[in-house]
């Protein structure tokens, strides 16, 4: 089926609230990244100002984490666009609760490591848990999506 100038009339066009999801979901790429950028910098910078290399390897540690982090978020929203408010915010506390056990895990694996220093590391990652539990509220909060649209069909 063609258009008015030749175009195929099969593509998609976005509705209100699936534009409000799509604003929310590169708000929370831009906000994602930034934080990433801030863990990973200012954590390997402190680490290596107070521990040398070994506080160095800690903070990219933790900004690497921190990236992890927010790749489960955007993949969580990304696939759950679609489903609604109340189900994006139930895959979000999920994705908590698998954020937390990758946290226990890292952490379990780490704490013997002697090519990185431990409390460099732990505090670069506990940073970048509240961090990412923080872009995550306020992205979702200042997102603005609307409850019901009106041009679903």
């Amino acid at each position: 089926m063609t258009g008015e100038h030749g175009q195929e009339k099969s593509r998609h066009q976005e509705t209100a609230v699936e534009a409000a999801w799509t604003r929310v979901w590169k708000a929370m790429l831009i906000r994602g990244t930034l934080l990433v950028l801030a863990v990973a910098l200012l954590g390997m910078g402190t680490g290596l100002l107070v521990a040398g290399t070994p506080g160095l390897v800690g903070g990219a540690v933790g900004g690497g984490l921190a990236a992890v982090f927010i790749v489960i978020t955007l993949v969580i929203m990304y696939f759950g666009r679609n489903l609604g408010l109340t189900a994006i915010a139930g895959f979000l506390g999920v994705g908590f609760l698998f954020k937390a056990f990758i946290f226990m895990i890292v952490i379990w694996r780490l704490k013997d490591a002697t090519w990185l220093d431990g409390t460099v590391a732990f505090f670069t990652i506990v940073v970048a848990v509240i961090g990412s539990s923080l872009v995550e509220a306020l992205t979702v909060v200042k997102g603005r999506v609307p409850y019901v649209d009106p041009e679903a069909k």
